[in-house]
């Protein structure tokens, strides 16, 4: 089938005449053509009683769009030792030095200093020729399946005409073995349909949507509900109308109206058929979820039979995610982190986190040099980090680096603001957590700092404690 085809029904669908010619495993399921908005009135009175914490925790729980996260940058022993692998506190880093456009974002830099990510390899010159793999043909199907999983990943609503649609092609060529995969593995299910890709992730902890409250959830499945059912939806709130056009489910209409997506919205509003293939029984899909979705998972974070699978299945799980959707796996004794070499699904990339990224790496790399235990020291997954050690810290970055550029804020007046979108982001990626009205550094922080010196250099900024 040609592009065209593929594309084909998005105007249908705007106005409720999709089609269900696909069929298979990861194929369009038909809807029901009426019966999507006494659901959505349910579930809006659901989100309407909760609190704001619950209303986040049903919202991931009804639609799981949220993306993966992981770390990037590729370490020297990416793998560790299999049978007594190193912590993260000691073990080989990806701490590079500032090159020429690393600090990008920052008013100012300087040529000593440190923090970044691993520079990507040269491109090929322009005249040199590929080089041909005996078996061509196969290798492109791998290449082709791994892109399509790790864009659905990233991106569980991928649309033809969307953002993502160049890959649209991909997923719907390969629609079958994307959702046995996804389900053997992992227990997601997946609907393909003439222009759209849902992924229906299961439900995870700590994913929020910004700028939601239980009144726009409530606002939200109503809208959706109308457009599902051939009414015209509700869209004066900014917020709805924001995200149902990032979901493309509203799009602009070329004589300057809104068009509606109404099976697409059928789509999200439906509760998902059991997945194609079932995961494996007992702690399988749980641990394998975590480790798809977050940057770390630490073994005394599990429950017990969570943490006994995972320890027995360690190289295992890396060579299957590697082959999967082409992420390394990086052991040490505290856990396991799936490393993205591409850096497309890290906040802490340049592309990703903006320009508070570097700045985030720079906290990371100080806390860590003044926290982390000596090698003759236990190890624990976490240590404290005292208060005024991060205004400190903070202090001394923004003094040899300058600040953050970001328009919609301005952080020389407000260090407040600073301080808390690079502790967000740090959050995000699990390098740090709450504990209490403080943190904890988390040992994962440590491979973005330099390798353990015996004998530091006293740090020299003003803002430093001692």
């Amino acid at each position: 089938m040609e592009q065209h085809e593929y594309a084909a029904g998005a105007r249908e669908a705007a106005s409720g005449a999709a089609d269900g010619r696909l069929g298979g495993a990861g194929q369009l399921t038909v809807h029901a053509r009426t019966g999507a908005y006494p659901r959505a009135e349910l579930l809006a009175r659901r989100f309407a009683d909760a609190d704001e914490a619950a209303a986040h925790e049903l919202f991931t729980a009804v639609f799981g769009l949220y993306p993966a996260r992981h770390l990037g940058g590729r370490p020297a022993e990416p793998h560790g030792a299999p049978n007594a692998p190193a912590s993260w506190w000691h073990g080989p880093t990806v701490h590079r030095a500032p090159a020429a456009g690393r600090t990008r974002g920052l008013r100012r830099a300087r040529q000593d200093g440190a923090g970044g990510r691993v520079p990507p390899q040269a491109a090929p010159g322009r005249h040199r020729r590929p080089e041909r793999s005996r078996s061509t043909g196969q290798g492109a199907v791998v290449g082709e399946r791994r892109t399509a999983a790790r864009l659905l990943l990233a991106h569980p609503l991928v649309t033809a005409h969307g953002p993502h649609g160049a890959g649209f092609p991909l997923i719907h060529r390969h629609a079958d073995w994307l959702a046995e995969r996804f389900g053997e593995l992992l227990g997601y299910p997946l609907t393909v349909g003439s222009a759209h890709a849902r992924l229906h992730k299961a439900p995870l902890a700590g994913r929020t949507l910004p700028g939601f409250r239980p009144d726009g959830y409530a606002a939200l499945v109503l809208a959706l509900g109308a457009a599902a059912d051939g009414r015209i939806p509700e869209l004066e709130r900014p917020e709805v109308l924001g995200l149902l056009t990032e979901w493309q489910v509203v799009t602009s209409d070329p004589d300057g109206g809104l068009a509606i997506d109404r099976d697409l919205a059928r789509t999200l509003l439906a509760e998902p058929a059991p997945a194609a293939a079932g995961p494996a029984a007992g702690p399988a899909p749980a641990v394998r979820r975590l480790l798809a979705e977050n940057p770390v998972v630490l073994v005394d974070e599990l429950a017990a039979t969570e943490r006994t699978w995972l320890l027995g299945r360690l190289p295992a799980e890396a060579e299957l995610f590697a082959d999967f959707l082409g992420l390394e796996a990086e052991i040490r004794s505290e856990g396991m982190a799936l490393l993205d070499p591409a850096d497309e699904l890290s906040d802490l990339a340049d592309a990703g986190g903006g320009p508070i990224a570097p700045t985030a790496l720079l906290l990371a790399e100080r806390l860590v040099e003044e926290l982390r235990p000596l090698p003759e020291e236990a190890a624990p997954p976490a240590v404290l980090v005292p208060d005024a050690l991060i205004d400190g810290a903070l202090g001394d970055i923004t003094d040899d680096y300058g600040l953050p550029d970001r328009p919609e804020c301005d952080y020389l007046a407000d260090r407040t603001a600073l301080r808390r979108d690079v502790l967000d982001l740090l959050h995000r990626m699990q390098l740090i957590a709450p504990a209490g009205r403080n943190w904890v550094l988390r040992a994962p922080a440590a491979r973005y700092a330099p390798q353990l010196e015996l004998h530091p250099a006293p740090g020299t900024g003003r803002h430093s404690r001692p």
